[in-house]
């Protein structure tokens, strides 16, 4: 019997060694026995060093494992002491919101005890679920560290869906490519997750869990082909330093792995990663909002006579809008100029005299206000993280008494230690005042919204606001987005669009803008990314009697269940989301057609009714048309679908009334 499985099969199980032993290691398996994770410390009493194992096959050959301390080197050169304890994980819980209702933590976990002559007490925990395998560090003494001495060691030649980064100063916003691993250049910044596929299997990504604390870490390529390294984020006030702290954790490092890049999405190991919130967040409420700045209507209010109401009746009409279409927020940015004094005219920039606490009295805010509690609507608004960080609770104590509902909070445009704490502050203080948060500029998710559920989306991906400026947000984008950035979590995307063009007929335009990809595609969107306040951002009249926007309203945007179907990295995905006994069918193509069948073996043996919403132009020529379809469909059946180039369709699956 291997090592791993007696550890796995064993009861909760305690190993102390009292003596270092040369080619020491500790390997911990998944529940079902086919992840292991492996820390050794070599033949000589170090390096210390990480493998991954699927399937009895080695996905990342035993790899460097360590944090670069400041004047010290990285630890686990040499190691004098090698103790562990191993045990099992075994519970359940629920989300208020999600892609599933219901998590199970299934996992074998380890902590080994490390030494170095001259540096802090150092741990490594160890964690290896079916989902996948992480590690992170304990240092249990005041410490300065320079960077992550860490990286992976890739084996098998997979293909890689990566994105890069031009520095850590960043919005996180890019295009992907799916090329070799091994044609990744030196000294290239790469985003995280980054997708690994092999030719017969399986698909794992590499990404990180519970940023808490500490800088956030992307990878670099070193020019070995098949190796990458881990590069921190640095303070922007200490140069050579990432973190610093009596006492520091770093993240999760997690590989997450199945056989196939698409199950992913089903995965809760990022959630599983994170801290249980703390006190009730039952006030939190999910739904769709509007976001009148992608539309661009109200950006040019600012001329308006300041005794003009043209704006305060437009506000009304989105907010009617919002009450008829079950559409919970409305959005409030400004009207060219931002909402809050300042003498800035510039929403990136703010100047020193803002003063995010003084509504500007043009923008008629109290009125807005009251207006959209008499509708029962939401309001929420726009911020700048750094006006806001030098008023942070007095802000938000305002922001509670004025009945305003959540922030969107923007241009951090960082993730290095610093900004990460400031979002710590952020979250903790809207949730002492019931207020939600949107980040954009931001960085990846890393699960964190289990510890804030008050924090209900992130941006941090280039998304359909693009399509103002440039032509960059197209299908194949799309569907780079949900094998890449998307297995992080949250995915703020400015849904909505809701007028399509053909490639070679769009022009970007910040006023309506048009987007790329059929109309059946951008509903696809709101299914397939995880969004539980997603955007409906094209104007009101924009939706009036159009073929799809029924769909939009009444899709869910939280989830008991999530399935992956059928798809490819690069080329196309189906997934299934469950809300009650209703299953949401959404796929999307990139710029080519194509026929998918589609297994729905997760269906009950009594089938269900099918409401289908599909392409009705498989040339592509008329993006915004498409026809409806009902059909019974079970898991025994297996329908195709037929996608136009940068297609895609929806569904709703519900059970016969008479079979219930």
């Amino acid at each position: 019997m291997r090592p791993h499985r007696c550890l796995r099969l064993s009861l909760i199980l305690l190993a102390f060694s009292a003596k270092p032993l040369l080619a020491q290691e500790v390997r911990i398996g998944s529940p079902d026995g086919r992840n292991t994770i492996v820390l050794s410390a070599g033949d000589n009493r170090g390096p210390v060093q990480i493998s991954v194992i699927r399937d009895e096959a080695e996905l990342i050959a035993p790899s460097p494992c360590g944090p670069r301390l400041v004047g010290s080197g990285v630890l686990g050169k040499r190691v004098e002491r090698f103790e562990s304890k191993t045990w099992r994980i075994d519970s359940d819980f629920t989300l208020p919101w999600g892609k599933t209702n219901m998590v199970r933590n299934r996992a074998a976990a380890a902590l080994v005890d490390l030494s170095w002559p001259g540096t802090p007490d150092w741990q490594i925990e160890l964690y290896a679920s079916d989902e996948g395998v992480a590690w992170r560090h304990h240092l249990k003494s005041p410490a300065k560290i320079a960077d992550e001495g860490s990286g992976f060691r890739v084996n098998g030649g997979p293909l890689a869906l990566y994105g890069e980064l031009a520095s850590s100063t960043t919005s996180h916003e890019m295009l992907y490519r799916y090329a070799p691993l091994a044609e990744i250049p030196d000294g290239v910044l790469l985003e995280m997750p980054l997708l690994l596929t092999w030719p017969d299997g399986p698909a794992a990504a590499i990404t990180e869990a519970r940023v808490r604390g500490f800088p956030g870490m992307c990878l670099q390529g070193t020019g070995t082909p098949g190796t990458l390294r881990c590069r921190l984020s640095p303070l922007p006030d200490q140069p050579g330093v990432c973190a610093v702290g009596d006492a520091l954790i770093s993240p999760w490092r997690v590989v997450m792995v199945a056989d196939r890049a698409g199950e992913l999405l089903e995965s809760n190991l990022l959630t599983c990663l994170n801290d249980p919130p703390e006190g009730s967040f039952a006030w939190v409420k999910p739904g769709k909002t509007t976001m009148h700045w992608w539309n661009g209507e109200f950006e040019q209010d600012f001329k308006l006579p300041p005794d003009s109401t043209e704006s305060l009746d437009r506000h009304r009409r989105y907010i009617d809008f919002c009450a008829a279409n079950n559409i919970a927020y409305h959005m409030v940015s400004g009207d060219g100029r931002s909402w809050y004094r300042q003498s800035s005219t510039n929403y990136g920039k703010p100047s020193p005299d803002a003063d995010v606490t003084a509504a500007r009295p043009e923008i008629r805010l109290p009125e807005i206000l009251a207006y959209a509690k008499e509708k029962g609507v939401g309001i929420r608004l726009w911020v700048h993280w750094r006006p806001l960080s030098e008023q942070l609770e007095e802000a938000f104590a305002l922001y509670e008494s004025w009945g305003v509902r959540g922030l969107m909070v923007d241009f951090l445009d960082r993730d290095d230690q610093a900004m990460n704490e400031f979002t710590e502050r952020m979250l903790s203080s809207a949730a002492r005042h019931k207020l939600h948060i949107q980040v954009h500029g931001s960085p990846k998710p890393s699960g964190e919204e289990r510890t804030f559920p008050n924090l209900l989306n992130r941006e941090g991906v280039l998304n359909l606001e693009h399509l103002k400026w440039s032509d960059h947000c197209t299908p194949d984008h799309d569907v780079n987005v949900a094998y890449a950035r998307a297995l992080a979590g949250l995915v703020d995307y400015h849904l909505g669009g809701f007028h399509a063009v053909p490639p070679g007929e769009f022009e970007p335009h910040s006023l309506e803008p048009d987007v790329l990809g059929s109309r059946c595609h951008q509903l696809a969107l709101y299914v397939l990314y995880e969004n539980p306040m997603p955007m409906v951002a094209d104007t009101p009249e924009r939706y009036a009697g159009e073929a799809g926007f029924d769909f939009l309203t009444a899709c869910p945007t939280t989830w008991d269940e999530t399935r992956f179907v059928a798809g490819e990295p690069g080329e196309y995905l189906v997934l299934a989301r469950r809300r009650g006994d209703a299953w949401y069918l959404g796929g999307i193509t990139n710029h080519q057609g194509r026929a998918v069948p589609l297994p729905l073996d997760f269906l009950p043996a009594r089938g269900a009714e099918a409401r289908l919403w599909l392409d009705a132009s498989l040339d592509g020529g008329r993006p915004n048309t498409l026809k409806e379809q009902r059909v019974r469909l079970g898991p025994t059946n297996v329908p195709t679908i037929q996608f136009a180039p940068g297609g895609g369709f929806v569904g709703v699956l519900r059970p016969n009334p008479d079979d219930r």
